[in-house]
């Protein structure tokens, strides 16, 4: 079982789900064609999680590094939708 190190240092599971949908809000969020998003979020969401399942532990911002990465080659407009919602989170959050 992969655990996931959190940025507070706190262990949780591994739950690819969740890399899956945040990849389907940035997709929906840069406005792609349904066929479009569907084909992102299938290939970028498995190589994600093939690459996860192949550790122990994980943590949250390397998973991030590799969303991104891959998310670059394959769409910068879902990139770029990624990170204004990061962006948008943590502003949301210093409030």
């Amino acid at each position: 079982m992969v655990q996931v190190i959190k940025r507070s240092g706190k262990k949780q599971k591994f739950v690819g789900a969740k890399i899956t949908h945040s990849i389907e809000k940035a997709t929906k969020e840069a406005k792609l064609s349904p066929a479009k998003r569907k084909e992102i979020v299938k290939e970028v969401s498995e190589a994600v999680i093939k690459a996860c399942k192949k550790k122990k532990t994980i943590r949250s911002t390397a998973i991030r590094k590799l969303i991104l990465s891959r998310i670059e080659r394959r769409a910068k407009p879902v990139a770029s939708a990624w990170r204004k919602k990061e962006k948008r989170k943590r502003i949301k959050k210093k409030k």
